[in-house]
Protein backbone atom coordinates (compact mmCIF):
# COMPACT_ATOMS: atom_id res chain seq x y z
CA UNK A 1 0.00 0.00 0.00
CA UNK A 2 1.46 3.37 -1.05
CA UNK A 3 1.44 6.67 0.78
CA UNK A 4 -1.73 8.66 1.26
CA UNK A 5 -2.17 12.35 2.03
CA UNK A 6 -5.16 12.80 4.32
CA UNK A 7 -6.49 16.24 5.29
CA UNK A 8 -8.63 16.29 8.43
CA UNK A 9 -10.73 19.08 9.95
CA UNK A 10 -13.45 19.19 12.56
CA UNK A 11 -15.93 21.51 14.31
CA UNK A 12 -16.75 23.93 11.48
CA UNK A 13 -19.88 25.05 13.37
CA UNK A 14 -21.62 26.70 10.45
CA UNK A 15 -18.68 28.87 9.38
CA UNK A 16 -19.12 29.66 5.69
CA UNK A 17 -15.54 30.91 5.52
CA UNK A 18 -14.09 27.76 7.07
CA UNK A 19 -16.06 25.46 4.79
CA UNK A 20 -14.90 27.34 1.70
CA UNK A 21 -11.33 27.08 2.99
CA UNK A 22 -11.84 23.33 3.45
CA UNK A 23 -12.88 22.99 -0.19
CA UNK A 24 -9.88 25.03 -1.34
CA UNK A 25 -7.47 23.07 0.88
CA UNK A 26 -8.25 19.83 -0.96
CA UNK A 27 -6.28 21.01 -3.99
CA UNK A 28 -3.83 23.26 -2.13
CA UNK A 29 -2.56 20.34 -0.03
CA UNK A 30 -2.90 17.84 -2.89
CA UNK A 31 -4.94 15.61 -0.59
CA UNK A 32 -5.89 12.09 -1.65
CA UNK A 33 -8.67 12.07 0.95
CA UNK A 34 -10.27 14.80 3.06
CA UNK A 35 -12.47 14.39 6.12
CA UNK A 36 -14.68 16.95 7.87
CA UNK A 37 -15.96 15.53 11.15
CA UNK A 38 -18.81 17.51 12.88
CA UNK A 39 -19.94 19.69 14.44
CA UNK A 40 -21.39 21.22 11.27
CA UNK A 41 -24.22 23.30 12.72
CA UNK A 42 -23.76 26.86 13.92
CA UNK A 43 -24.82 27.99 17.37
CA UNK A 44 -26.79 31.22 16.98
CA UNK A 45 -29.38 33.12 14.97
CA UNK A 46 -28.67 36.84 14.49
CA UNK A 47 -31.83 38.91 13.85
CA UNK A 48 -31.35 41.65 11.25
CA UNK A 49 -34.00 44.36 11.59
CA UNK A 50 -35.41 45.87 8.40
CA UNK A 51 -36.41 49.43 9.30
CA UNK A 52 -38.58 49.78 6.21
CA UNK A 53 -36.70 52.79 4.86
CA UNK A 54 -33.70 51.12 3.25
CA UNK A 55 -31.72 50.90 6.51
CA UNK A 56 -31.13 48.01 8.88
CA UNK A 57 -30.06 47.40 12.47
CA UNK A 58 -28.26 44.39 13.90
CA UNK A 59 -26.67 43.50 17.20
CA UNK A 60 -23.55 41.52 16.35
CA UNK A 61 -21.01 40.26 18.90
CA UNK A 62 -22.43 42.64 21.47
CA UNK A 63 -22.22 45.69 19.22
CA UNK A 64 -25.24 47.62 17.93
CA UNK A 65 -24.65 48.25 14.21
CA UNK A 66 -26.69 50.55 11.95
CA UNK A 67 -26.56 49.74 8.23
CA UNK A 68 -27.36 52.61 5.91
CA UNK A 69 -28.05 50.70 2.68
CA UNK A 70 -28.17 47.28 1.00
CA UNK A 71 -24.45 47.36 0.24
CA UNK A 72 -23.60 47.69 3.93
CA UNK A 73 -26.18 45.01 4.68
CA UNK A 74 -24.52 42.48 2.36
CA UNK A 75 -21.10 43.11 3.89
CA UNK A 76 -22.55 42.57 7.36
CA UNK A 77 -24.31 39.36 6.33
CA UNK A 78 -20.99 38.03 5.05
CA UNK A 79 -19.41 38.71 8.45
CA UNK A 80 -22.23 36.89 10.25
CA UNK A 81 -22.01 33.90 7.89
CA UNK A 82 -18.21 33.77 8.09
CA UNK A 83 -18.13 32.94 11.80
CA UNK A 84 -20.94 30.40 11.67
CA UNK A 85 -23.96 32.40 12.83
CA UNK A 86 -27.24 32.53 10.91
CA UNK A 87 -28.62 35.95 9.92
CA UNK A 88 -32.41 36.16 9.98
CA UNK A 89 -34.11 39.03 8.17
CA UNK A 90 -37.02 40.33 10.21
CA UNK A 91 -38.60 43.51 11.56
CA UNK A 92 -39.27 44.74 15.06
CA UNK A 93 -42.88 43.60 15.09
CA UNK A 94 -42.04 40.00 14.17
CA UNK A 95 -39.04 40.00 16.53
CA UNK A 96 -41.25 41.01 19.45
CA UNK A 97 -43.75 38.28 18.57
CA UNK A 98 -41.04 35.65 18.32
CA UNK A 99 -39.85 36.44 21.84
CA UNK A 100 -43.13 34.92 23.01
CA UNK A 101 -42.84 31.85 20.75
CA UNK A 102 -39.69 29.87 21.62
CA UNK A 103 -40.87 26.83 19.63
CA UNK A 104 -41.14 28.95 16.50
CA UNK A 105 -37.67 30.34 17.12
CA UNK A 106 -36.34 26.77 17.32
CA UNK A 107 -38.07 25.93 14.03
CA UNK A 108 -36.43 28.93 12.36
CA UNK A 109 -33.04 27.95 13.79
CA UNK A 110 -33.27 24.42 12.45
CA UNK A 111 -34.43 25.65 9.06
CA UNK A 112 -31.41 27.94 8.80
CA UNK A 113 -29.07 25.10 9.86
CA UNK A 114 -30.45 22.88 7.12
CA UNK A 115 -30.33 25.63 4.51
CA UNK A 116 -26.65 26.31 5.28
CA UNK A 117 -25.79 22.62 5.03
CA UNK A 118 -27.75 22.26 1.78
CA UNK A 119 -25.78 25.21 0.42
CA UNK A 120 -22.51 23.53 1.44
CA UNK A 121 -23.49 20.29 -0.27
CA UNK A 122 -24.34 22.14 -3.49
CA UNK A 123 -21.12 24.17 -3.27
CA UNK A 124 -18.97 21.07 -2.76
CA UNK A 125 -20.77 19.17 -5.52
CA UNK A 126 -19.97 22.00 -7.93
CA UNK A 127 -16.44 22.92 -6.85
CA UNK A 128 -15.17 19.36 -6.31
CA UNK A 129 -16.98 17.54 -9.11
CA UNK A 130 -13.73 17.02 -11.05
CA UNK A 131 -11.52 16.36 -8.04
CA UNK A 132 -9.93 12.94 -7.57
CA UNK A 133 -9.83 13.47 -3.81
CA UNK A 134 -12.20 11.31 -1.78
CA UNK A 135 -14.29 13.55 0.50
CA UNK A 136 -15.96 12.35 3.71
CA UNK A 137 -18.24 14.30 6.02
CA UNK A 138 -20.02 13.50 9.26
CA UNK A 139 -22.07 15.36 11.87
CA UNK A 140 -21.16 15.77 15.53
CA UNK A 141 -23.00 15.81 18.82
CA UNK A 142 -24.35 19.35 18.25
CA UNK A 143 -25.98 18.43 14.93
CA UNK A 144 -29.72 17.70 14.62
CA UNK A 145 -30.62 14.41 12.96
CA UNK A 146 -32.48 16.08 10.09
CA UNK A 147 -29.07 17.07 8.73
CA UNK A 148 -28.23 13.46 7.85
CA UNK A 149 -30.42 13.13 4.71
CA UNK A 150 -28.94 16.37 3.36
CA UNK A 151 -25.43 14.93 3.67
CA UNK A 152 -26.52 11.64 2.14
CA UNK A 153 -27.69 13.47 -0.99
CA UNK A 154 -24.25 14.87 -1.84
CA UNK A 155 -22.72 13.68 -5.10
CA UNK A 156 -19.10 14.12 -4.04
CA UNK A 157 -19.06 13.95 -0.22
CA UNK A 158 -19.66 10.58 1.39
CA UNK A 159 -21.76 10.73 4.55
CA UNK A 160 -19.77 8.71 7.08
CA UNK A 161 -21.66 8.50 10.40
CA UNK A 162 -22.17 4.94 11.74
CA UNK A 163 -20.59 3.36 8.67
CA UNK A 164 -17.47 1.44 7.69
CA UNK A 165 -16.13 3.17 4.57
CA UNK A 166 -13.08 2.54 2.40
CA UNK A 167 -10.58 5.40 2.48
CA UNK A 168 -8.23 4.34 -0.31
CA UNK A 169 -7.38 1.03 1.34
CA UNK A 170 -8.03 1.99 4.97
CA UNK A 171 -11.26 0.99 6.72
CA UNK A 172 -12.81 3.97 8.50
CA UNK A 173 -15.59 3.73 11.06
CA UNK A 174 -17.24 6.97 12.19
CA UNK A 175 -19.14 7.94 15.34
CA UNK A 176 -20.73 11.38 15.62
CA UNK A 177 -22.01 10.96 19.17
CA UNK A 178 -20.12 12.01 22.29
CA UNK A 179 -20.35 11.16 25.94
CA UNK A 180 -22.83 13.35 27.90
CA UNK A 181 -22.29 17.12 27.97
CA UNK A 182 -23.81 19.79 30.24
CA UNK A 183 -25.82 21.08 27.27
CA UNK A 184 -27.84 17.94 26.44
CA UNK A 185 -26.94 18.03 22.74
CA UNK A 186 -28.77 15.92 20.10
CA UNK A 187 -26.20 13.11 19.81
CA UNK A 188 -25.01 11.84 23.17
CA UNK A 189 -24.50 8.37 24.60
CA UNK A 190 -23.56 7.31 28.09
CA UNK A 191 -20.30 5.42 28.32
CA UNK A 192 -21.99 2.02 28.20
CA UNK A 193 -23.82 2.94 24.99
CA UNK A 194 -20.63 4.36 23.52
CA UNK A 195 -18.73 1.15 24.21
CA UNK A 196 -21.51 -0.99 22.75
CA UNK A 197 -21.71 1.03 19.54
CA UNK A 198 -17.94 1.10 19.09
CA UNK A 199 -17.87 -2.69 19.44
CA UNK A 200 -20.67 -3.03 16.88
CA UNK A 201 -18.85 -0.92 14.28
CA UNK A 202 -15.44 -2.39 15.08
CA UNK A 203 -16.81 -5.87 14.41
CA UNK A 204 -17.13 -4.90 10.72
CA UNK A 205 -13.41 -4.17 10.37
CA UNK A 206 -11.39 -6.87 8.62
CA UNK A 207 -7.91 -5.45 9.17
CA UNK A 208 -7.43 -3.39 12.32
CA UNK A 209 -3.85 -2.52 11.36
CA UNK A 210 -5.32 -0.49 8.48
CA UNK A 211 -8.30 0.89 10.40
CA UNK A 212 -9.26 4.48 11.19
CA UNK A 213 -11.47 5.36 14.17
CA UNK A 214 -13.09 8.63 13.11
CA UNK A 215 -14.76 9.50 16.43
CA UNK A 216 -15.91 13.01 17.29
CA UNK A 217 -15.29 12.38 20.99
CA UNK A 218 -11.58 12.26 21.89
CA UNK A 219 -10.12 9.61 24.21
CA UNK A 220 -10.31 10.57 27.88
CA UNK A 221 -7.16 11.47 29.79
CA UNK A 222 -5.06 12.48 26.78
CA UNK A 223 -3.71 15.73 25.34
CA UNK A 224 -6.72 15.73 23.01
CA UNK A 225 -9.47 16.28 25.58
CA UNK A 226 -8.45 19.18 27.82
CA UNK A 227 -11.22 21.79 28.20
CA UNK A 228 -11.86 24.70 30.56
CA UNK A 229 -13.30 23.44 33.82
CA UNK A 230 -16.96 24.30 34.31
CA UNK A 231 -18.52 25.66 37.48
CA UNK A 232 -22.30 26.10 37.26
CA UNK A 233 -21.98 25.55 33.48
CA UNK A 234 -19.55 28.46 33.22
CA UNK A 235 -15.87 28.29 32.35
CA UNK A 236 -13.49 28.67 35.25
CA UNK A 237 -10.55 30.87 34.26
CA UNK A 238 -7.23 29.09 34.23
CA UNK A 239 -8.56 25.65 35.18
CA UNK A 240 -8.84 22.71 32.79
CA UNK A 241 -10.00 19.12 33.02
CA UNK A 242 -10.25 16.01 30.86
CA UNK A 243 -13.71 15.76 29.25
CA UNK A 244 -13.36 13.07 26.57
CA UNK A 245 -14.83 9.59 26.54
CA UNK A 246 -13.43 6.86 28.75
CA UNK A 247 -15.00 4.26 26.46
CA UNK A 248 -13.28 5.76 23.41
CA UNK A 249 -9.96 5.55 25.24
CA UNK A 250 -10.59 1.98 26.40
CA UNK A 251 -11.67 0.76 22.95
CA UNK A 252 -8.70 2.38 21.21
CA UNK A 253 -6.42 0.64 23.72
CA UNK A 254 -8.25 -2.64 23.11
CA UNK A 255 -8.51 -2.61 19.30
CA UNK A 256 -5.37 -0.59 18.50
CA UNK A 257 -6.47 0.76 15.11
CA UNK A 258 -3.85 2.48 12.98
CA UNK A 259 -5.30 5.99 13.35
CA UNK A 260 -7.72 7.91 15.59
CA UNK A 261 -9.32 11.13 14.27
CA UNK A 262 -11.06 13.28 16.86
CA UNK A 263 -12.51 16.74 17.55
CA UNK A 264 -15.19 18.11 19.90
CA UNK A 265 -12.74 19.91 22.20
CA UNK A 266 -11.73 23.02 20.29
CA UNK A 267 -8.94 24.01 22.67
CA UNK A 268 -7.10 20.67 22.60
CA UNK A 269 -5.14 20.79 19.38
CA UNK A 270 -2.77 17.89 19.87
CA UNK A 271 -1.47 14.55 18.70
CA UNK A 272 -0.31 11.58 20.71
CA UNK A 273 -0.11 7.83 20.62
CA UNK A 274 -2.53 5.70 22.61
CA UNK A 275 -0.64 2.43 22.56
CA UNK A 276 0.16 1.92 18.87
CA UNK A 277 -2.68 4.18 17.68
CA UNK A 278 -1.78 7.65 16.47
CA UNK A 279 -4.56 10.02 17.63
CA UNK A 280 -5.04 13.61 16.53
CA UNK A 281 -7.36 16.54 17.27
CA UNK A 282 -6.70 19.53 14.95
CA UNK A 283 -8.71 21.89 17.17
CA UNK A 284 -11.07 24.58 15.95
CA UNK A 285 -11.13 28.37 15.68
CA UNK A 286 -14.23 28.65 13.52
CA UNK A 287 -15.36 31.75 15.46
CA UNK A 288 -12.38 33.64 14.03
CA UNK A 289 -12.90 32.22 10.55
CA UNK A 290 -9.65 30.24 10.91
CA UNK A 291 -9.61 26.71 9.54
CA UNK A 292 -7.51 24.45 11.75
CA UNK A 293 -6.52 21.14 10.20
CA UNK A 294 -4.13 18.22 10.24
CA UNK A 295 -2.34 17.02 7.11
CA UNK A 296 -1.32 13.41 7.62
CA UNK A 297 0.90 11.34 5.35
CA UNK A 298 0.17 7.65 5.81
CA UNK A 299 2.47 4.92 4.56
CA UNK A 300 0.94 1.47 4.95
CA UNK A 301 0.78 1.00 8.75
CA UNK A 302 3.15 3.88 9.57
CA UNK A 303 2.46 7.55 10.21
CA UNK A 304 5.09 8.98 7.87
CA UNK A 305 4.50 12.59 8.90
CA UNK A 306 1.91 15.01 10.21
CA UNK A 307 1.57 18.78 10.10
CA UNK A 308 -0.95 20.99 11.84
CA UNK A 309 -2.32 23.55 9.37
CA UNK A 310 -3.95 26.93 9.85
CA UNK A 311 -5.53 29.20 7.29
Amino acid sequence: MGGLRLFFVTDLHGSELCFRKFISAVSIYKADAAIALGDLAGKMVVPVMNNGNGTYDVNFLGQAIHLNNDSELQKQLEKVNAIGFYPYMTDRKEAEELQKKPDEVTTIFHRLINERLQHWVELADEKLKDSKCKIFMAPGNDDPFEMDPILEASKVMKSAAMKNLDVLGYEMITIAHTSPTPWDTPREWNEEEMAKNIDSLASTIKDMKHAIFNFHDPPYGTMLDYAPKLKDNRQSAGETEHVGSKSVFAKIKHYQPFLGLHGHIHESRAAQYVGRTFCVNPGSEYGEGILRGALLTLSDTKMKSYVFTSG
